[in-house]
C-alpha cells in the first residue's frame, strides 16, 4: 500500500495483478513431539501472505520465528500441515517441477 503523498515504487502498481506470484493462505506447520513428554512445535500458525509479481519483500524477525520455515514451504522443501500455498498459481511441488523459481540457501551447501 502506498502513502497518498508518495509515488509508487518502481516496478510496482497501485492495482494488484490478477494472479499473485506467491499466495499463502492459513498455512501451518506443526512438527510432532520428539518424545512422549514433549509438546508439538508450531513453527507456523495460520500464516497469510500475498506477494505480487515485481514486489520486493523481506522477511524480518527474531531467530526461530518461522522465516526459514515459510521460505522452505514456498520452495517445496517442507510440507505444510494445513492451509494452501501457491507459486505462480501452482502448488509448490508443481512450481518446483516446472522450475518456476530459484532458491538460494542461507549457508553454502553442495549436494553430492
Amino acid at each position: 500500500m502506498n502513502a497518498p503523498d508518495r509515488p509508487a515504487a518502481p516496478g510496482s502498481s497501485s492495482q494488484p495483478t490478477a494472479q499473485a506470484a506467491v499466495e499463502v493462505r492459513r498455512a501451518s506447520v506443526v512438527y510432532p513431539a520428539a518424545q512422549a513428554q514433549d509438546q508439538p512445535v508450531h513453527a507456523l500458525s495460520d500464516i497469510d501472505l500475498t506477494i505480487h509479481q515485481g514486489e520486493f519483500v523481506s522477511l524480518i524477525g527474531p531467530s526461530g520465528c518461522g522465516k526459514t520455515t515459510l521460505l522452505r514451504v514456498i520452495a517445496d522443501l517442507e510440507p505444510i500441515t494445513a492451509g494452501q500455498v501457491l507459486v505462480n498459481g501452482l502448488t509448490p511441488h508443481e512450481a518446483r517441477l516446472a522450475r518456476a523459481y530459484g532458491y538460494v540457501f542461507q549457508a553454502p551447501a553442495l549436494f553430492p
